[in-house]
């Protein structure tokens, strides 16, 4: 299924991305204390690296909290819970 992803700039300078997989009103979240190693999960997502690289570039430029949506992808669910995304909605029924 295809989800969407959303960073955003915490107050210490990392990164927190959100993915909601669509048909769904909510989804998972995580914090990371450093943007690179947030990049490396944005990776494993399958997004393109320079899409990644421009926003994490954009990201620096807003304040905490400004919140920068990724095109829609598909991330296989196991995908998900190996990088500690576990929101109930993601779970196998």
């Amino acid at each position: 299924m295809k989800a969407d992803i959303y960073i955003d700039k915490t107050e210490g300078g990392g990164v927190e991305i959100s993915v909601v997989k669509q048909g769904l009103s909510s989804g998972a979240a995580n914090k990371y204390d450093a943007i690179e190693k947030g990049r490396a999960v944005l990776v494993t997502f399958g997004l393109d690296a320079d899409l990644i690289d421009h926003q994490l570039r954009t990201l620096s430029q807003t304040p905490p909290g400004f919140l920068l949506r990724f095109p829609a992808v598909e991330i296989d669910d196991d995908v998900l819970r190996s990088r500690g995304f576990t929101a109930a909605a993601f779970q196998a029924a």
